[in-house]
């Protein structure tokens, strides 16, 4: 098999100072010292005190709970909806969050091993319709979906084990003037190392994680719902809940690929092959180096993630592409497919030679730039183990040639990790991966 050699396709490589000195200034700009996030706001005392001690955390037996509820949300959100409707980033009034389905209005889903009620949803699960409302409120949506997953009990019927409910929320001024008191009582108690001013928490006398540091006892805040309370109408909906049940019950279809797939394929072979191991995402094994990563260097790291993810309004969006049995998002700030990468180099690369020493970061920054039809994109390197401070992040602008031979290569690896039966009719993996493969044996390459 002839070996695709994106560096062919490179036609110029420029140093954008620009944007380097503009995310920079991001990084070095003041803000608030904590994000905030719409589940924060739920319950702003176990915020404040989830920052203050970190080193508290939940029992196993409460940890395994939720990871069984994240892991249905996984499921189920695959199972009834496509990847560019998932899990989708929101920010407005300085506060964050994740929206579990996005396509027309806000859908949340929740799990439960508690009977819900189906009588007063504000009265017996009213986190459940703030979050809602939070989010309704940050896209202006008037109204919202709840759906609710009783995880098995004798005491709910096998044949009912979703409840979906409709809400409508009538002032979103209302709880968008809330969500910013809020938010600022949370900021204020963080920098001044008081919590005192905020509303006692809903799990205070319940077997709560911060129970031996919160001021619960004391507080003369008391608890409120008041965005669950600013909800309208709040209505079972049968239909909704039928169709997910029926979407649940159909065979789910073919394992998708994703774009990191492409760029490595005998992995992706292998990694379907042995579903049980896995791999990271650029494909090599974890090494234990990797994880000892100084504290400043990861701390950058998801700053400068930030500094690309909260840009202005419209600057930054993911956007959906599919073919055949290929699905995924790219990202694409300032119109430009945008990947970000850290080199274990303990010195830069020079230009001229960048596509031959990363040929996967530009694998990848060509196949997304094919796939979304921009003939240029933007690679932004940080090196962690570099010492100049000014010298660790460079920004690079690509300029790919001929990208409908790039996309062609796209299309034929997708066909091959389709029908590929053995991985030696796959695109080889870079030599220099070889000797840290886990599969190197397997895959004829050692």
């Amino acid at each position: 098999m002839a070996e695709f050699n994106i560096a062919s396709y490179v036609s110029h490589i420029e140093a954008n100072r620009s944007v380097k000195d503009a995310l920079m200034q991001k990084l070095k700009t003041r803000r608030p010292p904590y994000h905030i996030s719409v589940t924060d706001l739920t319950n702003l005392k176990q915020a404040y005190f989830k920052r203050k001690y970190p080193e508290i955390v939940p029992p196993l037996e409460k940890q395994q709970l939720m990871w069984a509820g994240t892991g249905f949300h996984k499921i189920f959100g695959s199972a009834v909806s496509s990847e560019e409707y998932l899990e989708q980033f929101v920010e407005a009034e300085g506060i964050v969050g994740k929206i579990d389905i996005y396509e027309n209005i806000p859908i949340e889903v929740k799990t439960t091993s508690t009977l819900v009620s189906t009588g007063d949803l504000v009265k017996y699960r009213p986190t459940y319709v703030e979050q809602l409302g939070i989010y309704c409120a940050m896209v202006n949506s008037l109204q919202g979906k709840i759906i609710i997953y009783q995880r098995h009990d004798s005491t709910v019927s096998p044949q009912a084990p979703l409840i979906a409910y409709q809400v409508t929320f009538p002032d979103l001024e209302a709880i968008r003037e809330e969500m910013r008191r809020r938010r600022e009582l949370l900021v204020q108690a963080l920098i001044s190392n008081d919590p005192s001013n905020l509303p006692i928490c809903a799990w205070f006398n319940r077997r709560c994680d911060y129970s031996e540091v919160c001021d619960c006892k004391t507080t003369s805040i008391p608890l409120s719902y008041k965005i669950a309370e600013l909800a309208g109408q709040i209505q079972i909906d049968e239909p909704t809940c039928q169709q997910l049940l029926d979407k649940l019950a159909k065979p789910q279809p073919s394992q998708l690929f994703r774009t990191n797939d492409l760029v490595f394929p005998r992995k992706a072979y292998f990694k379907r092959a042995k579903p049980q191991e896995i791999a990271t995402e650029e494909g090599l094994p974890p090494e234990k180096e990797d994880y000892l990563r100084s504290m400043n260097e990861l701390g950058f790291l998801d700053a400068l993630r930030d500094a690309l993810r909260y840009g202005a309004p419209g600057e930054v969006e993911r956007i959906p592409i599919q073919h055949r049995l290929l699905a995924d998002l790219v990202q694409v700030c300032q119109n430009l497919p945008t990947i970000l990468r850290d080199p274990k180099f303990y010195s830069l690369v020079e230009r001229e030679r960048l596509p031959w020493t990363f040929p996967h970061y530009f694998l990848r920054l060509g196949f997304e730039c094919a796939l979304t039809d921009h003939p240029q994109g933007r690679l932004l390197l940080y090196y962690a183990k570099v010492p100049r401070e000014d010298a660790k992040l460079m920004v690079y602008d690509v300029t790919f040639r001929n990208l409908n031979a790039v996309k062609a290569e796209v299309w034929q690896r997708i066909e091959l990790l389709e029908k590929a039966t053995s991985p030696l009719q796959l695109p080889k993996c870079p030599s220099w991966m070889c000797p840290y493969c886990d599969y190197q044996f397997e895959c004829g390459e050692a």
